[in-house]
């Protein structure tokens, strides 16, 4: 803003001294009856000025003059004002520091800004517009200003009290100038001079004044209150309430009425988002006590509440209690007297709470938070320090789980002040926005969130919490759902990568879409089952770096195993309200709470899988190495008199069973649930999936248990004998070389990923029953070399040679794809199945084979093959392996991508055979 020429500083303080000796008598107003600050009668000193207004605000530490405004007769020029033209001189008395006698005193304040406006108000941005008023600010650290003085004082307790006149003067050292017009000069609307001009209207408090005062009569004394309602008061709403209990200075003498929403910010803050941090409206309640007997202060204060909340639209879940040191003995009588009576209590530098006061409230478990200050000259921090470990000990009592949450403390020491009355703790309180929040956040409305469900997915490197389902107690209304109003955090640890200290460190995950459902099981079946409903569906956008749920369980030697995580640590964040078809709130928008998962995952494609046990019968294996743990799936409508395709999924090591990680062999990663999901597979078959977990004890016996159990199974279940496959992963794949050389006429085909190499007379009697075999393995594999793999293809279609078989044969027979680092979208390198399913091609390929001595060769929803059980599909270009290789070099598919560098030695935890991390949701390639 352009400003003139300041005065000559030695000028300047001549001039502010002869303002300064203007008679006492003229500067000061006494002290008056009861009421708020008024005007002095004094008529305008000056034709050019109009009105001075004091403009007060309540600070931490009470009410003070922030700003003056002066008033012309015309609109003035700005750019001809500067901090230079005004001076205000004001009594630097401090009723908390200051005697009496310091009344008489006058100096000069802080002048910070200087500006026009239309009205006697205060600018936020300092800015200048047309008008009349000459505004002009002050620092509200300096000293002087102060509205509040001492009242009266009976023995060592005082009372405090608005002033009735403010002893704020003016300097208009400079001239004030009005536009010009026409090029006319500009008008002086009034010159400079060195008196020192009283305020001439009342002061303006823009949130103080819009408290209300009353009185309520009641036997013994009457009590009387301030109270203030939101703006736009809407009866039809219901607001949080919040009751202000003031300190002993502050009761009702009889000329102070209102005094406890200028003394201090605890009434007036609750108005200010500034303050609050929160843009939510609020009821405050500040009744002002009568200073006499216990039980008539609290129970009129019970009689006011009552008599209010019946005339007000008060949410009875949010009704809160503030206190400053006396306040807090009204406060724990209310609370002992009815628990339930206020959601949350904030006590600063109070009184102790009795031992029989805090069992009565620990009953109904009400949030309470106590400061104190350790420097505290009227009531020792002891005593807040008492009535936290008294109510910690009756709410632990009383069953509660979390006392040090329910039940804060916080001590403040000197430092913590800007203004060292260290009795009024409420200074650092209510500078702390989080401890307000804190309050407004408390609810005990049952309308919340009722439960909070994970909704899980299995993709390319195992299992994913991919959405959460939030359960009300009412319909919700779809349209006002935003992604924006909710927040989902989820762990980021990832048991191939990530140690288990990462388990409880919480990522943001983005909420792609929202909408409403009548049951969240429907889930399970549909992409989308939206309908009117009491859930909110959140689905999650794809993200690699959260929300896995596979974490490892034991590990008794290099070779770890996992587990499912029974204490996932998804939460979710509701910010916005939710309301229902009728515009009702329902649960109010919290950002300050973070619901943690209530109910079991509704795990997609894997809880249509039934759990169950097989006793085998193999010689010499006794107890508990004879059972075997299996999960299995029937196709939607399973119908017994047709048969259909069965996949033997074969796990890694680390999915295998250590005592606590049943099923775990299902969601580690995709071999067992692909076969359900047409994206996956490319064909609409249905299949029928059989998932051993094995026991860890070595390949012959448990391969031996899993051919028992699949002519078991077989036996029960309508199998197409023609075409049972196996897929295997890691470890798995040893048992697919014991099982399909030892009983090869039971398989058409097998899927063998990221595998071991085979003993070398299985190579001679797989080849001699000519059962078709896909070999896929990463260039990078960090766990088996690829040579290995490699080197068991080799040897396998060497032994078709070795029996004459043609060329063209052996490649419909012995299949090989090496993966290079681009065809992984995480770097598990040893995770051959993550590329390998995410190839449609490939699935096809294995539903495509039928043992030889079928009728008619014939499969459902295939092309007829020649007969032999060979028909292969050419797949995709997707990373997964390029065109078939020529005759004459067997089943060999060009190697993709180059060998990257060794993933980190830490990923040796993957010999639990597993895969890595995840990648993004399924990639069709059909």
């Amino acid at each position: 803003m352009p400003t003139t020429t300041p005065h000559p500083p030695r000028q300047r303080a001549r001039r502010l001294l002869r303002a300064l000796a203007v008679p006492l008598a003229l500067a000061l107003g006494g002290l008056a009856a009861a009421g708020p600050a008024t005007a002095a009668t004094s008529p305008p000193p000056d034709e050019g000025i109009v009105s001075i207004t004091p403009i007060t605000q309540v600070l931490t530490f009470g009410q003070k003059v922030v700003a003056v405004a002066v008033e012309y007769g015309a609109d003035v020029d700005p750019t001809d004002l500067s901090t230079d033209d005004f001076a205000v001189l004001d009594s630097p008395y401090n009723f908390r520091a200051h005697d009496p006698a310091d009344l008489d005193a006058l100096e000069p304040r802080t002048v910070t800004a200087v500006y026009t406006s239309d009205g006697p108000a205060l600018r936020a941005d300092g800015s200048s517009t047309r008008g009349a008023y000459v505004v002009v600010e002050l620092d509200p650290t300096d000293r002087g200003g102060n509205t509040v003085v001492r009242s009266m004082c009976e023995g060592f307790l005082c009372s405090e009290k608005v002033r009735e006149s403010l002893p704020t003067r003016l300097v208009q050292l400079g001239d004030v100038h009005g536009y010009a017009a026409g090029g006319a000069p500009a008008p002086l609307l009034a010159a400079g001079s060195d008196d020192a001009v009283p305020m001439t209207e009342a002061p303006l408090d823009l949130v103080a004044d819009e408290f209300r005062t009353d009185v309520m009569p009641f036997p013994g004394a009457d009590l009387p209150y301030s109270y203030r309602l939101p703006d736009d008061y809407d009866p039809a709403r219901s607001y949080p309430l919040v009751v202000v209990l003031h300190g002993w200075g502050s009761g009702f003498d009889g000329e102070n009425l209102g005094v406890n929403v200028a003394v201090d910010i605890m009434a007036t803050s609750w108005a200010q988002p500034g303050w609050t941090g929160s843009e939510e409206d609020v009821i405050v309640l500040a009744p002002q006590n009568v200073r006499g007997d216990d039980e008539v202060e609290w129970t009129s204060v019970r009689a006011l509440l009552e008599q209010f909340t019946d005339e007000y639209s008060v949410d009875a879940d949010r009704t809160y209690v503030t206190t400053f040191s006396w306040g807090s003995t009204i406060a724990w009588n209310l609370m002992a007297d009815q628990p339930e009576l206020f959601d949350a209590a904030l006590i600063v530098s109070g009184f102790p709470v009795s031992e029989e006061q805090a069992a009565s409230i620990a009953t109904a478990r009400t949030p309470v938070w106590i400061t104190h200050a350790t420097s505290d000259p009227v009531l020792p921090p002891t005593f807040g320090r008492t009535s936290a470990e008294l109510l910690r000990a009756a709410y632990t009592d009383a069953g509660a789980t979390a006392a040090d949450e329910l039940v804060r403390f916080t001590e403040y020491g000197d430092d913590a002040f800007t203004y060292p009355d260290y009795h009024a703790a409420t200074g650092p309180t209510y500078s702390d926005s989080s401890i307000l929040q804190w309050v407004l956040a408390q609810d005990r409305s049952p309308n919340r969130i009722e439960s909070v469900t994970p909704v899980t997915e299995v993709s390319s490197f195992g299992q994913q919490v991919t959405g959460v389902v939030l359960e009300y107690a009412d319909v919700v209304d779809p349209a006002g759902l935003s992604p924006e109003d909710f927040t989902v955090r989820d762990t980021s640890y990832n048991f191939r990568f990530t140690g288990l200290e990462e388990l409880e460190n919480l990522v943001e995950r983005d909420v792609a879409d929202v909408y409403t459902t009548d049951d969240p099981a429907r889930l399970l079946d549909g992409d989308r089952p939206e309908a009117v409903g009491r859930y909110v569906v959140l689905d999650l956008a794809d993200d690699p770096n959260g929300g896995w749920t596979v974490m490892v369980s034991l590990c008794p030697t290099f070779l770890c195993s996992v587990k499912i995580n029974p204490d996932q640590p998804t939460e979710v964040v509701q910010s916005g309200d939710v309301h229902d078809p009728s515009g009702a709130v329902i649960s109010r928008g919290d950002a300050g709470t973070a619901w943690p998962l209530t109910e079991p995952a509704i795990n997609r494609e894997v809880d249509q899988f039934v759990h169950a046990t097989f006793a085998s019968d193999v010689d010499g294996v006794e107890g508990d190495d004879l059972t075997v743990r299996y999960d299995y799936r029937l196709p939607d409508g399973y119908d017994p008199a047709r048969e259909y395709p069965l996949v033997v999924a074969l796990s890694g090591h680390g999915m295998g069973f250590d005592g606590q990680n049943e099923r775990v062999q299902l969601v580690a990663d995709m071999p067992a649930t692909a076969w359900f999901q047409e994206e996956w597979t490319g064909t609409d078959e249905d299949v029928i999936v059989l998932a051993p977990q094995n026991a860890r004890v070595g390949k012959e016996l448990e391969a031996a248990q899993v051919l028992q159990l699949l002519e078991d199974f077989t036996g029960r279940f309508s199998v197409d004998e023609r075409r049972v496959y196996a897929t295997s992963v890691s470890y798995g794949s040893q048992l697919m070389w014991e099982m399909f050389s030892t009983r090869p006429e039971l398989f058409a085909g097998g899927l063998l990923t990221g595998g071991f190499a085979a003993d070398e007379d299985e190579y001679a009697l797989i080849a001699a029953a000519e059962v078709p075999m896909w070999i896929t393995h990463g260039t990078s594999d960090h766990l088996l070399p690829v040579e290995n793999a490699e080197g068991a293809y080799d040897a396998l279609v060497a032994a078709y040679r070795d029996r004459g078989l043609s060329e063209e044969r052996i490649a419909e027979l012995a299949l090989w794809t090496e993966y290079g680092d681009e065809a992984f979208s995480l770097p598990d390198y040893h995770l051959a199945s993550a590329p390998t399913y995410e190839d449609s091609a490939t699935l096809q390929w294995l539903l495509a084979q039928v043992r030889p001595g079928a009728d008619d060769g014939e499969v459902p929803g295939e092309e007829p093959t020649d007969g032999s059980g060979s028909e292969s599909p050419t797949p995709d270009d997707d990373g997964a392996g390029e065109d078939r290789t020529p005759a004459g070099s067997g089943g060999r598919l060009p190697t993709t991508g180059v060998p990257a560098a060794p993933v980190l030695a830490a990923l040796l935890l993957l010999a639990t055979g597993g895969a890595v991390t995840l990648g993004a949701r399924r990639r069709s390639t059909s």
